[in-house]
């Protein structure tokens, strides 16, 4: 007899259980928090709903609960552009975009590993490794006929990979030695805060209506950035809000480790996913060492991860790792893949042999 330790939860109504896995990301982030863990508040909510979610818990965390997280923790990294950071940022564009075009073509070599290793298509192989954020890659490999759940079980994978180890690793090696971190004074009002929040709110819906990508966390980042080159002196974001929008944005890529994305996962793709992201996280740590003369290594570390911009801005605020630099460097990027992803694929379809044809989606 099957157990199904989730189905009375499963079959309450949307509206309740959606409040119950954001408070059991809650508990994850607070024990995440007892025991000293790194970047608590992401982690401890990320594990703690993605466990429950692999046991057959259905969240049920609606769209808005990742649309708001993205958009509170974008207000709150662009509080940092105060107009001397913003200046800096603007001079190091250059090793943005060289940084970024190594990064993606480190990305295509590996997805050549990824192709033959993980015993799946050469087309679900290249936007699965593409450091381009869960969403876009999911609409390319749509857009290119590749298996979008392995595309998207990938692009999960690194995130997660990435927030577990590249941060206990810099802590490991010490940060102090290098850091080139953000500074802004005291918290701001939670009056003020709000005000900023729907500001980024109003500028997100417009960008979606415009349909710009990744429009919530745009919008908060140019409302961030707009109280950050106004107000008379930097101010944080209150912490609650920081904590809010870590909860919300690791409950939301939690849940979506579901059952049916990982049945007919073939065996060898997910080690070979994640040798590959060790892979490419080596890589760009080395691309960091490289331009450590411009940047301090332990931002630049994160600055040239392939995570998600929203997670690698949100770590690089808890670690006091210049999120501006980080967070533009992540948005350079995005804009380069989102540039050069498909002139890159059809290069890519020319040199690489065709391999077996697409599974079918696991639904």
């Amino acid at each position: 007899m099957t157990v199904r330790p989730f189905s009375r939860f499963n079959a309450l109504p949307r509206w309740i259980r959606a409040p119950g896995v954001l408070l059991l990301g809650t508990l994850g982030g607070m024990l995440a928090l007892r025991i000293g863990a790194p970047l608590p508040w992401l982690l401890g909510p990320l594990l703690a709903v993605a466990a429950c979610a692999l046991l057959g818990m259905e969240g049920g965390v609606p769209d808005q609960v990742r649309k708001g997280g993205q958009a509170m923790a974008g207000f709150c990294v662009g509080l940092f552009f105060t107009p001397v950071v913003a200046e800096r940022v603007l001079a190091l564009g250059w090793l943005m975009v060289l940084g970024s075009l190594c990064s993606i073509l480190a990305s295509v070599a590996m997805a050549l590993a990824l192709a033959r290793a993980g015993k799946c298509d050469r087309s679900t192989a290249y936007f699965a490794m593409l450091p381009g954020g869960l969403a876009e890659m999911a609409g390319f490999a749509r857009q290119f006929d590749a298996n979008v759940a392995l595309v998207s079980l990938s692009q999960m994978l690194r995130v997660v990979i990435i927030v577990i180890t590249l941060p206990s690793l810099l802590l490991a090696l010490g940060t102090d030695a290098g850091v080139d971190s953000a500074t802004a004074g005291p918290e701001m009002g939670y009056g003020m805060a709000a005000a900023g929040v729907a500001l980024a709110a109003a500028i997100a819906m417009a960008m979606q209506r415009l349909r710009i990508f990744n429009p919530w966390l745009l919008g908060g980042l140019a409302a961030g950035i707009a109280f950050g080159l106004l107000l008379p002196s930097s101010l944080y974001a209150p912490q609650l809000l920081r904590i809010a929008a870590q909860i919300a944005i690791g409950a939301a890529l939690g849940v979506r480790f579901r059952r049916a994305l990982m049945r007919g996962v073939h065996g060898r793709f997910l080690p070979a996913t994640m040798v590959a992201t060790l892979a490419l996280i080596g890589v760009n740590c080395g691309l960091a060492w490289l331009f450590s003369a411009y940047v301090p290594l332990a931002a630049g570390a994160l600055a040239t991860a392939p995570g998600g911009i929203a997670e690698m801005s949100l770590t690089a605020q808890a670690m006091h790792l210049s999120p501006p630099l980080v967070t533009a460097w992540q948005l350079v990027r995005i804009l380069m893949v989102a540039l050069l992803a498909g002139p890159l694929y059809s290069w890519y379809r020319r040199v690489v042999p065709a391999a077996a044809p697409p599974r079918p989606d696991p639904r």
